[in-house]
């Protein structure tokens, strides 16, 4: 059952996610045109996929910038995926999901809002320390008896920091302890 919540959950925040900005960030880059988007890869020496991303450059006042967009994968020197990226148009985290060289899942994160304090464009390129979000994590955890990964601990964070109650959970999926942030 919380399994199924858990899902349930997942997708309902996913749907959300795509009107995450507020209304405020929205209004802050309105003006950017947009001019490319180039997909890059990275390999190893062995010629293994190391990274592989996608950059889009924008314009505004005659100066250009770039940020991180869509996808973005960071692989093992095994091929096996380590970390799964998703930014938005603007270089801001969706979501990420952590793997261990096996391909199981260590943690996920999903962006739920998005907004900045940026009072102009150059503002906002310049660093991220203008914006602010909430992101809700799920971390997972390897069974000690059966070898099955299984959610050990969820929450909400906000601007990195962990907010609301956080839930930890025993190995059969029971809740252990709650703690209010």
């Amino acid at each position: 059952m919380k399994r199924n919540f858990t899902i349930i959950f997942l997708l309902l925040i996913w749907n959300l996610s795509s009107s995450q900005h507020s209304d405020r960030f929205l209004e802050l880059v309105k003006d950017l045109e947009k001019v490319s988007c180039k997909t890059d890869t990275t390999y190893y020496k062995n010629g293994n996929i190391w990274w592989t991303m996608c950059s889009t450059n924008y314009i505004y006042n005659s100066e250009k910038y770039w940020a991180k967009t869509g996808k973005m994968v960071q692989y093992y020197k095994n091929g096996q995926i380590a970390h799964e990226y998703c930014f938005d148009n603007y270089g801001n985290m969706k979501t990420l999901k952590v793997f261990d060289r096996k391909g199981n899942k260590l943690e996920e994160h999903v962006t739920t809002e998005i907004d900045s304090k940026a009072k102009s464009l150059n503002e906002f390129f310049e660093s991220q320390d203008h914006i602010s979000d909430k992101t809700y994590s799920q971390f997972y955890r390897c069974s000690s008896k059966n070898g099955i990964y299984f959610l050990y601990k969820e929450g909400l964070r906000v601007n990195g920091n962990r907010n609301d109650v956080w839930t930890t959970y025993f190995e059969n999926g029971e809740k252990k302890k709650e703690k209010k942030y």
